[in-house]
């Protein structure tokens, strides 16, 4: 039997809230709350890593989201099993974005890039009959973003002076979301998403660079 909390955590990874953290997978993200003081984290086949504290306002902002989503009507299990199977069928195609479910669970949009493949229609007409399904063109292939967001992760001193604690792909795959540690003295968001688009070679991607103040571990 499926709980209340476990049911807003599926929903709150079908909307794809922005609270995403990269992980080593590329395309992989989760949304992660943390409480209380920090503790080793015990990794499958490796060693203990400390995960730090979310700052107090983060919290309580994740808290607050979690609440709404709380308050949302629920996925039903139709629907639920249709987004399954589209995403674990589609899921490491590189024009593959996220869906996203409307707050009244009536529409779901995918984002893609480029043509349709055959068996995204087919997934598409195999859809709940009271499901609205859009297909929603992404400006860049989603998987390249994701490759972009997990090297601004994981490629130390990428912009001198700066920490990278988190990246992700935007939800509508439209660019590339990074959160920095603390912002340098003397240089603005809008320099730092410029000088992170050159160090990665890919200016025409649009970066956006916003201080998250904390350190999302990384483990290969």
């Amino acid at each position: 039997m499926t709980t209340g909390v476990d049911e807003a955590m599926m929903r709150y990874t079908v909307t794809r809230r922005r609270r995403w953290l990269a992980l080593a997978g590329i395309g992989l993200c989760a949304v992660v709350a943390l409480s209380g003081c920090a503790a080793p984290a015990p990794l499958p086949g490796g060693p203990q890593v400390e995960t730090e504290m979310l700052p107090l306002e983060d919290s309580l902002v994740i808290k607050d989201q979690l609440r709404e989503e709380l308050a949302l009507p629920p996925v039903d299990l139709e629907t639920m099993q249709w987004l399954d199977r589209l995403q674990g069928e589609l899921t490491g195609d590189r024009n593959f974005g996220s869906p996203a479910i409307s707050k009244d669970r009536s529409a779901v949009t995918i984002i893609w890039y480029g043509t349709p493949s055959a068996r995204l229609e087919e997934l598409v007409a195999e859809a709940p009959e009271k499901l609205t399904v859009v297909i929603q063109r992404a400006v860049f292939r989603p998987a390249e973003l994701n490759e972009l967001a997990q090297r601004a992760v994981t490629t130390e001193g990428l912009v001198s002076g700066v920490q990278v604690a988190m990246g992700s792909a935007t939800p509508d795959a439209s660019g590339v979301t990074i959160g920095i540690v603390e912002l340098p003295a003397g240089r603005s968001l809008e320099q730092l998403g410029t000088a992170f688009a050159q160090a990665l070679q890919r200016p025409d991607v649009p970066i956006a660079v916003e201080v998250s103040g904390m350190v999302v571990p990384f483990n290969s």
